[in-house]
């Protein structure tokens, strides 16, 4: 961790310091839980016992997805979940939920008048004079899809957390120190000259010799080298063919539809219309005012001065609202409005423009998902059955063909295959299990032995044994000619090159003027602006690798190094490094950074020992449906 990192010297804390800057926006808290393959798809995890439900999942898995947007582009759920956005979403939930617990068990509550303070506080929800306003809350909500309800739980969660979370990092300070080595390092600048040597083209090197690639073929051997082929017979039990060839009884589906039913079901939604007052006696006279047959729009704007728009509330369902103000909203006809009705954030008024009734969807809508669901439940029960009736066979001293009669399951026999998995021909190798798994334990294997069998991650299993190695080999010449032939030429040109960049090395640590040693080989100097180790301010005429050479030397000195398209000689001319400015507002950022930073190292750890007292697990059937577009509600 960070705190002990820096132990180890600035140059290390350096490193750390700049990692965690790169990966302190993802939250990760680290995963060290017990990984589900199966269970309830509508939720994600469980932590004490308590669900991280789907919906929780995919809420904060859209806003973490809309702030990545907003920096490198538009991009889908799945790629997103590649860059790692899905376990940093779902860690990040996990990790509040063990604060909240803590806080909880701790005693810590959050009152009403808190709550209302936060609110109040967010600039979000102020208008141009810097006031909190009722109408900018409602509006702000309402365009980001959440409900009131959800919000005050949320902040009232957060305001919890955040005591716990203040009482465990309170303290944690970046050393000014720290934070002005880090400034250095990442703000200082250099120039130079530069002679930049290019390696020519292809078509002005020598043509070689048999003598000259035999030659090269035999010195690089490795680089033309046939990799190591082996054939395999697989026993695969794989848990998405065996669910093909399941059927659940009609009297199967049935239950699974009833049970699921209440997760299915549509519920009834209403298009409600809001008057929200902080006084009791002025929420009683508007209603009064209602009573009296006065218009909804103009009692609201009377007491409230919203408009007609401002106060619609669109169609929620009563889960979107606090207890009390579903409980009121539901109970009523169209058309007809609640009394004066208390909340956190006031007295409200809610009047029903429209009813949308609930509905439960026919088996016939949802019975394909249901088949399929139950069809792996079977398959895996299936798959244990026949992995119990293979492990005896195998306890016995039973073949792989014996096992696979066990199992019911052909052997597959594959045509010889290298660890990339590919075939001698350079295509891809098919029908071979999927799991990283296979190709380790294939070819950790002596010819003619079985492996285990091995369950993989999707709850299958395979067990294999090597029917031939052909060893890795070296090529002959009229096996790899045309190859062996370009990279010869690469290497003559890049040879030239690199002995013309030697001899102006040499002649400018000589003392020769850089310019007049590369006069001789008419190559001119080019001088670059002040440019940072991480190419900030370049001119492009610093190539980006000679970079790391640059910032090693001193003033004055002579480095060289190899470019993608040749060698660059270069005289270090100058070298800024200076300290902040006092009144740095970089600076001052950077130790904020830094700080945060420690802070953050603290609280991992703190919730890493907290999985320790409450138990977590993580329900991969669940995130798999969710990103499958099965999961029931939550899409």
């Amino acid at each position: 961790m960070l705190l002990e990192k820096m132990k180890k010297g600035v140059g290390k804390v350096v490193i750390t310091i700049l990692a965690v800057l790169l990966i302190i926006s993802f939250a990760v808290w680290g995963i060290g839980d017990m990984v589900t393959p199966g269970g309830n798809i509508n939720q994600v995890a469980e932590v004490d016992g308590t669900a991280i439900t789907q919906r929780e999942f995919q809420d904060q898995f859209q806003r973490e997805m809309n702030r990545i947007r907003a920096r490198i582009g538009n991009i889908d759920a799945q790629q997103a979940r590649n860059l790692g956005l899905a376990d940093s979403t779902l860690n990040g939930l996990i990790s509040r939920r063990l604060l909240g617990l803590q806080a909880s068990d701790l005693g810590l509550l959050v009152s009403d008048e808190q709550v209302i303070e936060q609110i109040q506080r967010q600039p979000a929800f102020r208008n141009a004079l810097g006031q909190f306003d009722r109408s900018m809350f409602q509006i702000t909500l309402a365009n980001n899809g959440i409900s009131e309800r959800a919000y005050v739980a949320s902040i009232r969660q957060d305001t919890q957390q955040d005591y716990i979370g203040g009482v465990i990092t309170a303290g944690a300070a970046a050393p000014p120190q720290l934070a002005e080595t880090v400034y250095r390092y990442r703000n200082e600048r250099r120039s130079a000259d530069v002679i930049k040597i290019k390696r020519a083209s292809a078509a002005s090197a020598p043509n070689p010799t048999d003598a000259d690639l035999n030659a090269y073929l035999e010195k690089n051997a490795d680089q033309f080298r046939a990799p190591e082929y082996r054939r395999f017979s697989i026993l695969h039990m794989d848990p998405v063919q065996v669910a093909k060839e399941l059927s659940p009884s009609e009297e199967r589906i049935q239950r699974e539809y009833e049970d699921r039913l209440s997760g299915l079901s549509v519920p009834e939604r209403r298009r409600l219309e809001q008057i929200l007052i902080k006084d009791e006696d002025a929420a009683k006279k508007a209603y009064a005012s209602l009573t009296e047959g006065r218009s909804f729009a103009a009692v609201a704007k009377d007491t409230t001065g919203k408009s007609a728009d401002e106060i619609k509330l669109g169609m929620v369902t009563a889960s979107d609202l606090l207890a009390d103000l579903a409980t009121a909203a539901f109970a009523l006809q169209k058309e007809q409005f609640t009394q004066p009705t208390k909340s956190p954030l006031g007295w409200h008024i809610l009047r029903v423009t429209e009813i949308q009734p609930g509905r439960e969807p026919t088996l016939a809508e949802v019975r394909t998902t249901i088949v399929n669901d139950l069809s792996q439940e079977m398959a895996q029960d299936d798959l244990v059955t026949r992995a119990n009736r293979v492990e005896d066979a195998l306890a016995g001293g039973a073949s792989i063909e014996d096992a696979s009669q066990e199992a019911g399951i052909r052997i597959t026999k594959t045509r010889p295959i290298d660890i990339a998995r590919k075939v001698q021909s350079g295509g891809a190798a098919t029908g071979l299990p999927e799991d990283a798994r296979f190709i380790e334990t294939a070819f950790s294997l002596n010819k003619g032995a079985t492996s285990d069998l091995v369950e993989t991650a999707d709850g299958g299993y395979f067990m294999v044994r090597v029917d031939e190695v052909i060893e890795a080999a070296k090529r002959q010449l009229d096996q790899v000619r045309n190859d062996v032939v370009a990279a010869w030429k690469t290497q003559k040109l890049n040879d030239i090159a690199k002995k013309t960049a030697e001899e102006i090395r040499d002649a400018a640590k000589g003392g020769t003027p850089l310019a007049e040693a590369g006069r001789k080989y008419s190559l001119a100097v080019e001088s670059s602006k002040p440019v940072s180790r991480f190419g900030t301010g370049t001119d492009n005429i610093i190539p980006r690798p000679l970079l790391p050479a640059l910032f090693k030397a001193k003033t004055g000195d002579i480095v060289m190094q190899q470019t993608a398209d040749g060698y660059a000689v270069a005289r270090i001319k100058d070298i800024q490094n200076n300290p902040p400015p006092a009144d740095d507002g970089d600076f001052k950022r950077l130790q904020e950074t830094l700080t945060s930073a420690l802070a953050n190292d603290v609280l991992s750890e703190y919730t890493r020992a907290l999985r320790n007292e409450y138990p977590v697990s993580i329900n991969q059937a669940g995130l798999e449906a969710y990103f499958s577009g099965q999961g029931y509600g939550s899409r």
